[in-house]
């Protein structure tokens, strides 16, 4: 349900009728006081916005409520393998391949993951290549924090990261099939 809700809101902010509406023309029949009592919900836990316009109470999506792209990396790395040192590793892989760069230990403590990260220390002309990227982006970045490139091949985990931040974040997990068990 709060997938749909949220779709809803995407193109635009709309009143609990509108909301209604637009459920109602998708098949989805919920009473109007059941439907104010989950958006009331949905508001309190911080992924939707309310403002009373009178006579209306209008919903919209709270960009506050929604991670970041760095949360998202760490948390797909971390449903993606299992110990502290790969959770890393495969973070600054991840970052590497998407930013085409050499990454910074901080980048991946942003993904909120601990470990160390298993390559080579980046060269003189890499560090500044990276470095110059990030503060033209506002960052401060510790002489003492010095990148590393990922040497190892992994494409597939990197496969299986992309898959789960993409779920996550638009709210895919319906659609996605539910293993079964063959054997006990």
């Amino acid at each position: 349900m709060k997938e749909i809700i949220i779709e809803v809101l995407r193109k635009d902010a709309a009143s609990i009728s509108g909301i209604s509406r637009e459920l109602e023309a998708r098949g989805v029949k919920l009473h109007r006081l059941e439907l104010t009592g989950y958006l009331k919900a949905l508001a309190s836990m911080g992924m939707l916005n309310q403002k009373d316009i009178k006579p209306a109470k209008v919903f919209s999506i709270s960009l506050a409520g929604q991670k970041s792209f760095h949360e998202l990396l760490g948390d797909a790395c971390v449903a993606t393998v299992s110990s502290t040192d790969e959770r890393a590793t495969l973070a600054a892989f991840c970052l590497q391949k998407i930013f085409k760069r050499a990454i910074f230990d901080m980048e991946v403590r942003r993904c909120g993951l601990e470990g160390a990260i298993a390559g080579r220390k980046a060269t003189a002309e890499e560090r500044s290549e990276s470095r110059s990227v990030l503060v033209r982006q506002g960052y401060k970045i510790p002489n003492s924090d010095t990148p590393t490139i990922v040497e190892d091949d992994l494409d597939i985990e990197f496969n299986l990261v992309v898959i789960c931040i993409m779920v996550e974040r638009f709210g895919l997990n319906t659609l996605v099939k539910e293993t079964t068990q063959m054997k006990l």
